[in-house]
């Protein structure tokens, strides 16, 4: 991995956190604004590939680090060019597979990363997606995951998910963009694990 650091926009270091499985399959980890990679959705997810041998790269955005208010109509394009550049200087292997797995605003700037590499990347899963995830078009040969209580993505385009070529959708009834059930502890772990095991039966195929 190369281990050369890029100040961000924000005014730090840029840099992924890599995991080596010595794999031919790399995983990359696209995190939200608030929904950062300890999150249990993006914990676990990462946790599964590891467990199923892939390489990890995690990627924190620099306003994560900083701790900085996130302005998605000025910033994200920023945000996508150093997301890219991280990708590009942690990636020092050919790769016969690249599996992204973004949540929420993650979802928004996968979909340029897979603009980026283009034929590069062989699976998405998405996670909480929103309405711009919708608007930038969603690519095929996809898992997407989101709850009837999303208040983040509207009915229409809801409706377009339902209606992408080439996807599989996972529906979680009464969760909300964190993929959590309010008020039911129990049946929101219920969901943590039947997102997983989908994530699972995607990524074996």
């Amino acid at each position: 991995m190369n281990n050369k650091l890029t100040k961000s926009y924000w005014g730090v270091e840029s840099n992924g956190k890599f995991t080596d499985n010595n794999s031919k399959t790399l995983s990359i980890i696209l995190p939200g604004i608030g929904y950062l990679l300890d999150k249990s959705y993006l914990d676990y997810s990462k946790q599964l590939c590891l467990q199923m041998g892939y390489d990890v790269l995690e990627i924190e955005y620099g306003f994560h680090i900083t701790r900085a208010k996130f302005d998605p109509s000025k910033e994200f394009d920023i945000l996508v060019s150093e997301t890219i550049n991280v990708i590009e200087r942690s990636i020092i292997k050919d790769y016969d597979n690249i599996i992204i797995i973004g949540k929420s605003i993650g979802t928004c700037v996968q979909i340029m990363v897979n603009k980026h590499f283009r034929d590069k990347i062989t699976k998405n899963i998405y996670i909480s997606p929103i309405d711009k995830t919708v608007s930038l078009g969603i690519t095929t040969n996809s898992l997407i995951i989101t709850g009837s209580a999303d208040p983040l993505l509207n009915s229409n385009n809801l409706t377009n998910i339902k209606e992408t070529n080439g996807s599989n959708l996972l529906f979680i009834e009464n969760a909300n963009h964190a993929l959590d059930i309010k008020d039911d502890v129990i049946k929101t772990i219920d969901a943590l694990k039947e997102v997983l095991q989908a994530e699972k039966d995607f990524l074996e195929k």
